[in-house]
């Protein structure tokens, strides 16, 4: 709590003990408990106050706390101002919603890879005739938009894709935004061919390979139960990406 709150608070509760202590020495026992009842309300109120300073200097205390930390960062001026505006409309509101909340924000986002993917994304629905929404929810699933993460299975890159896909579909760099994109739409727009422009089956094929369908039966999205619990869950996902949009 700030010393001027604190202060405020001081005096009020003074002058309440100093109002209690004379409707008590008027001697008049019918009141007594109206009055004890009308202390403990204000007394409560007070506390009340007491917490929402508190509560207000420990948010704001956060806010600053967040901004310095930007200090030890890599990042360029004008990226820690759109950060701090970030930071301060976050606590603004947070306010307004009676509520405080914690972001976990990623202030080394490159906007140029950014806009390469979404360019490479044009290019290759343009190319193949699959829907941007579509590609763009694969990315967002199989990496959230990194160009360099390896999967514990040795996928890479944006779309994941597997080395022998990469010898197939003729990319030498898995890494390369646009060779990557490129790679993994081809090979989706195959899979959207061969099951009759059936996109959930489409996606059952790039997450868990035809063959693994083939082994498990599966004909039919009514039959995607029978897949790895991996690509039930993928499925869903990418599809709610794809309709609602990125």
């Amino acid at each position: 709590m700030s010393i001027d709150n604190l202060n405020s608070f001081s005096n009020e509760l003074m002058a309440l003990t100093a109002i209690n202590n004379s409707d008590n020495s008027s001697g008049d026992k019918n009141n007594s408990g109206t009055n004890g009842l009308e202390f403990a309300l204000v007394m409560q109120a007070l506390t009340d106050k007491s917490n929402e300073s508190v509560n207000k200097s420990n948010e704001d205390s956060n806010a600053l706390e967040a901004m310095k930390s930007l200090e030890n960062t890599n990042t360029t001026p004008g990226q820690r101002l759109d950060y701090m505006k970030m930071v301060l409309n976050e606590n603004l509101t947070s306010k307004l919603n009676g509520s405080s909340t914690t972001s976990t924000v990623n202030i080394d986002t490159d906007d140029e890879s950014k806009q390469r993917i979404y360019r490479a994304v044009e290019d290759a629905s343009r190319k193949y005739g699959v829907d941007s929404n579509l590609i763009l929810g694969i990315i967002k699933q199989e990496s959230d938009f990194n160009p360099k993460v390896v999967s514990g299975a040795g996928a890479m890159g944006l779309m994941q894709l597997m080395p022998e896909n990469c010898e197939e579909d003729g990319v030498s760099d898995p890494f390369n935004i646009e060779q990557n994109i490129n790679g993994g739409v081809k090979q989706l727009k195959g899979y959207i061919d061969r099951y009759d422009g059936n996109v959930e089956m489409a996606l059952m094929a790039y997450n868990a390979g035809p063959g693994t369908m083939q082994k498990r039966g599966v004909i039919s999205v009514e039959h995607l139960y029978k897949m790895p619990k991996e690509t039930q869950n993928y499925i869903p996902k990418v599809m709610g990406y794809y309709r609602s949009g990125l």
